[in-house]
Order: structure tokens, then C-alpha cells, then sequence
């Protein structure tokens, strides 16, 4: 094949996805990710809280520690001289963005937390809060009026911050990705929930196209992804919802999750998903066997899903969660007696080693990018409570060091070089 021929190809790939071909931006090229020119693998970390801290510093709200504009830079400082050159962040709207005393404000520390991200070399994945039940509920709507009717008043309120912030940031090498919201599939089929009807999940499947498309309107040079996890039993919802079984909350099968969850993707450049590893006996989510048993399921299945539907696999959040020992957990302790109930403590070393058998799962499955659920979280909140599962050097150092160590063999194994930093130390100040 001529090298013409390879990079008109190239081209026509790239427009037919929306994205126009710059490698100074995260790239999608069919599915793969291309960072630089060069093949792209990481598996890195949410740090949800960065841009909640730097409002924190500026407007004097409390929940996040004393210096939460110190801390937050920290954390992007840390990641850079490991190595790691993504994270996710979450950019929900503020009151603050509606005051028009207070916006240029709101946007000078939104323009701080990205231009900290530049300094040190960190591309976000950019979590816009598109799903938030605000809007709907601010503008007297309900949610599925909201997530179904693109001209009522909620949508079009939630379309100006989002247009605002497009169109501010839109230039910068700094967005990985916009990412519509946070885990609206959660509420496929569910029917009430809090006194409201959610969507089908076809109405979701329309919602992430008709919102990719808005996007596209205003950026083709950035994808877009859902921000979605999922149920097991989410195909049996969707069969409820349409009259073709009688229980909607039966455990599915992986291919028929894998076609219900590919249904919420179809309209957006990066598949996604969100799991959370449960132990050897149950994986990061339970699924029905062909012998008709429950098992745990399998990441490389996620993987395949994706590639067939010729995007990149994003793992939007993924972790091993402390479990408290508690009658409601009874059967998951008897199933996972070498569980452990917190990062910290008597169960250090069940951690790490429950931790590094997740992180296997990852490194073996190839996702295109996972982030990791969470690092350094200094929410007030969660400093006292042992079920917490932040991550960061002076407390966990045993946890970054597999994670380090699993991106690293992860980077190797797929692009052949890695941007982890061999010298690094972890506890460096």
C-alpha cells in the first residue's frame, strides 16, 4: 500500500469520527489513541476534586483542607515527575457561573487549573456535568423532559456553560476530552427513582449522539466520550422496559451487557466504562456463564467490545475498594475471606496484594486509557473515614509503586516505550 494511499486513509478516518488529525491533542485514530504521533496506553488516575479545590481557594469553601489550591497543585506536580500524563477531572457548573459579579472569577480559576495542568504536562479528561438532575430541577422540568427534549429550558441552560466552556478551551492541548457526565446509563430502565421517571436506554443512546453532535458544532478537534458505567443487568432492564421479559433485574450475560452498553456508545468517539474490581470471586462485575452459573467478568471482554465497535476503550474509573465487614457485606466476606477493609493499617498487605491482582486484570485486558479511582483526595469528609480509596505518596506509597509499576509494564507491552520515569520517587517533596 502506497504511503499516500496510508494517509489518505488516515484522513478519511479521522473526519468520519469528528476529529481532526493534530498531534499536539490526544488523538482517536480508528480505534487506538495517538498522543504526539505515537501510539497512546496509561493507566493513570481520576483526581475528580482538582478543580473543586482551586474553587475552594478562591471563594474560601470549606470540605477541602486548609491550602487546597497548595494541595491540588501538588498533586498534578507528583503525577508529572512520575511520569503520568493524564487525569480526570470533574468541571460541574457553580452558582458562581450564573453571578454575573462572580463568573470572571468562576472562568480566572478555571483558566488557573488548566494553565497548572500545561505547566505540568497533564491533558484532562474533561467531565462537564452534562447528566446533572440540576438543571431539570432549577428550571421547574423533569430529568427525562431534560435528557429528551434538546429546545426545553433545562437543556438549553445546561448547552450555554457548556457552549461557554467549548468555546473557551477548545484551542488547548489541554483537554483530553470532553466527557458528557458522570454514569447517566446507571439510570437506563430503572423507572423511579427519587420521585422522577428516568430515561430508556435508548432515550440515553440518543441523548450521548444528539450531545456529541452539539459538541462537534463547536470543537471537531477534541473527542467525546459518555463518562458511563453500567449494570449487570442492564440488557434484562432493556427487555423489561420494551414488554419482552418479566425480570428486568436479572444478571445478564457479557454479550448482552456488551450490547446494551454499546448502544449508549454509538454516538460518541471513546467507548466507556466504569468498573470496579471485586476479588478473585466475583471480578469487576458478575456475569451469567454459558453453563448458566454467575461468574466474574472478565476486562479483556471489555476490550474486544470496544475495538469491535472501532473505538478506544476508556475505563473511566476503576479501583479495589476496602470493604466494611458489616452484615450487609456478610456473604462478600464469605466469599472473599482475604478481602480487606481499609488502604491503611492490619490490612495493608491484604491491600496491596488485592490491588495488584486489579491492576493485573488491567494490564492483561489493554484498555486504551484507565483511570484509576482516586489520587489524593482531601476532601474533609473522607479523612477520617478507613473505607477511603485515595491514593497517594505519603500515605500509600506500597499502592502508587504497583501502580506505577503496572502502567509502566502496560506502556511497554503496547507502544514499546514508556513515559514513566525510572528515577522517580514517589515520596519526593
Amino acid at each position: 500500500m502506497s504511503r499516500y494511499i496510508v494517509i489518505l486513509m488516515a484522513s478519511i478516518m479521522a473526519i468520519s469520527t469528528g476529529i481532526a488529525g493534530n498531534s499536539d491533542f490526544l488523538e482517536v485514530r480508528g480505534n487506538e489513541f495517538y498522543l504526539n504521533g505515537k501510539p497512546f496506553y496509561e493507566i493513570s488516575f481520576n483526581k475528580f476534586d482538582l478543580f473543586w479545590q482551586m474553587m475552594a481557594a478562591e471563594f474560601n469553601k470549606s470540605g477541602f483542607g486548609d491550602e487546597p489550591a497548595v494541595t491540588g497543585e501538588k498533586a498534578l506536580r507528583d503525577l508529572n515527575r512520575m511520569g503520568f500524563k493524564t487525569v480526570r477531572a470533574v468541571f460541574n457548573v457553580y452558582p458562581e457561573y450564573y453571578n454575573p459579579a462572580l463568573q470572571s472569577r468562576f472562568f480566572a480559576v478555571m483558566d488557573r487549573t488548566l494553565d497548572l495542568c500545561d505547566k505540568y504536562d497533564i491533558r484532562l479528561v474533561f467531565s462537564m456535568g452534562m447528566v446533572d438532575m440540576n438543571y431539570s430541577k432549577e428550571c421547574g422540568e423533569t430529568y427525562k423532559e431534560f435528557l429528551t427534549s434538546p429546545g426545553c429550558k433545562s437543556r438549553l441552560k445546561m448547552h450555554a456553560y457548556v457552549s461557554d466552556l467549548i468555546k473557551r478551551y477548545r484551542e488547548r492541548k489541554t483537554i483530553a476530552m470532553w466527557e458528557h457526565g458522570n454514569e447517566l446509563l446507571l439510570k437506563a430502565n430503572i423507572g423511579d427513582f427519587k420521585g422522577e421517571m428516568m430515561p430508556t436506554l435508548e432515550e440515553v443512546a440518543e441523548f450521548h449522539r444528539a450531545e456529541t453532535e452539539f459538541i462537534r458544532t463547536l470543537d471537531k478537534s477534541h473527542p467525546t466520550t459518555t463518562g458511563d458505567s453500567y449494570r449487570n443487568c442492564l440488557w434484562s432492564l432493556y427487555k423489561y422496559g420494551r414488554g419482552e421479559t418479566k425480570n428486568g433485574w436479572g444478571i445478564n450475560t457479557m454479550d448482552e451487557i456488551g450490547k446494551a452498553v454499546s448502544m449508549a456508545q454509538k454516538g460518541v468517539d471513546v467507548f466507556c466504562i466504569h468498573n470496579y474490581y471485586k476479588g478473585p470471586a466475583y471480578g469487576c462485575h458478575t456475569v451469567m456463564g454459558k453453563d448458566g452459573k454467575p461468574k466474574g467478568l472478565d476486562m479483556a471482554d471489555w476490550t474486544a467490545i470496544a475495538k469491535a465497535e472501532g473505538k478506544p476503550l476508556y475505563v473511566g474509573e476503576y479501583s479495589v475498594m476496602p470493604l466494611a465487614r458489616t452484615d450487609a457485606n456478610k456473604k462478600r466476606w464469605e466469599e472473599n475471606p482475604d478481602w480487606f477493609e481499609s488502604y491503611d493499617g492490619a490490612d495493608r498487605e491484604k491491600a496491596i496484594k488485592m490491588v495488584k491482582l486489579g491492576l493485573e486484570d488491567i494490564v492483561k485486558a489493554k484498555p486504551n486509557l484507565t483511570h484509576w479511582w482516586c489520587y489524593q483526595s482531601n476532601r474533609t469528609a473522607e479523612q477520617k473515614n478507613p473505607q477511603r480509596f485515595d491514593i497517594d505518596p505519603e500515605r500509600t506509597p506500597e499502592l502508587l509503586q504497583a501502580l506505577m509499576d503496572a502502567n509502566r509494564r502496560l506502556q511497554m507491552a503496547t507502544m514499546g516505550f514508556t513515559y514513566m520515569k525510572d528515577n522517580a520517587s514517589i515520596t519526593q517533596k
